[in-house]
């Protein structure tokens, strides 16, 4: 019985990360919210699952501990240069994940995808990812494993995601040279 209650987690987690990863338009207020760092806005203040939030580390954290940035890019559309998300990765400018979808989504991985895990305790812990434990995978469809880091990493880079990428609009000059730094050569396409 507990197999099966395993294993039918595992389908409604995969059931459910489609439409959490559904890409529709963001609504307006949260555009109005969310869309600058630069100007001191920071709407994960306001979230108590986002407190002590440091937005410079999560910055780091997307840039090169998790490496987010190799397949969502870096300003999230999606279109990274890694390989193996195909410029297939979640465009994460407009996605509707709430805080704990994106801290679940870090934490678990999408399974059968190539959105790794970033929990060390993931698939291992069944309390960490939906009752799931990577034995409940068959051979080949097991959740990939991505660098690990810290709940406090964690927190760091969901409010960065939050503050500087979601609900962000078009990408513009002025965010590519916010990201990079004024004049840099990475941001010429803009100009």
């Amino acid at each position: 019985m507990r197999s099966f209650v395993k294993i039918a987690s595992v389908v409604l987690l995969l059931a459910w990360i489609p439409a959490a990863l559904a890409f529709s338009p963001p609504k307006k207020d949260t555009v109005a919210t969310t869309a600058t760092t630069e100007a001191g806005g920071t709407p994960a203040a306001d979230d108590p699952l986002l407190a002590g939030a440091d937005l410079e580390r999560g910055k780091v954290v997307y840039q090169r501990i998790g490496l987010c940035v190799s397949c969502h890019g870096w300003d999230g559309n999606g279109m990274g240069k890694n390989p193996r998300s195909e410029g297939a990765a979640a465009h994460l400018r407009e996605t509707q994940l709430d805080t704990q979808g994106l801290m679940d989504v870090i934490k678990c991985g999408v399974p059968t995808t190539p959105m790794p895990f970033h929990f060390s305790s993931a698939y291992r812990d069944p309390e960490v990812c939906f009752g799931a434990v990577m034995a409940d995978f068959e051979p080949g469809t097991e959740p990939r494993k991505g660098t690990t880091f810290r709940d406090k990493d964690l927190v760091s880079l969901v409010a960065y995601i939050k503050t500087a990428i979601i609900g962000a609009g078009e990408t513009t000059l002025e965010q590519c040279e916010a990201y990079f730094e004024p004049g840099s050569k990475a941001c010429d396409n803009l100009r």
